[in-house]
């Protein structure tokens, strides 16, 4: 299989609620709890969008299996060579084993939501060409949830539950049961 976009009208939906209301409003409830860090960190929040990304996935498209990786990688970002760490989301359909990679929190390279065909970032993607995986690890969700969300300092279900509220969630996830 090689790498494509998503392909059925579910699947469109859940991308473009994503990347243009769930991106978004996340990082305007990070930004306005701490504006300091949000800018000392340069707005990455790549491990808030990998696990709140996973509990909103869960119900926006639950015939996946979702799960939140965390991994160190070498990259060339801006034609300097660079090492960093990376949270993403993998997802496997149940019903079908199709592969989806979704990355929403990148500030260097393209966003993901693509078909793959393993848990990797597509090597013949351009924006993709020079990073190199060094490690990973799954990320254990329910025990995130537990913990003090990094730039509001409130329990991550508490964020979780402010974020459904700032995306209309369940509004989508209703207008979602008709297609």
């Amino acid at each position: 299989m090689n790498n494509k976009l998503v392909d059925t009208e579910r699947e469109k939906y859940v991308k473009n609620f994503m990347e243009r209301e769930f991106v978004p409003k996340l990082h305007d409830l990070l930004k306005t709890a701490n504006p300091f860090q949000y800018e000392k960190w340069g707005g990455n929040a790549c491990r808030q969008t990998a696990i709140f990304g996973v509990k909103f996935l869960e119900k926006l498209l639950p015939t996946y299996l979702w799960e939140a990786w965390d991994g160190d990688f070498n990259d060339v970002v801006n034609g300097r060579k660079v090492q960093y760490n990376h949270a993403w989301i993998y997802g496997i359909d149940k019903s079908n084993n199709r592969k989806l990679l979704v990355d929403l929190s990148r500030l260097y390279h393209e966003r993901l939501f693509l078909f793959v065909e393993d848990n990797k970032y597509p090597k013949d993607h351009p924006s993709y060409l020079y990073m190199n995986e060094l490690k990973r690890e799954k990320m254990d969700i329910k025990e995130c949830m537990k913990d003090l969300e990094f730039y509001t300092s409130e329990r991550s279900t508490k964020v979780l539950e402010d974020l459904k509220v700032k995306t209309n969630f369940e509004i989508f996830k209703k207008a979602l049961k008709k297609i």
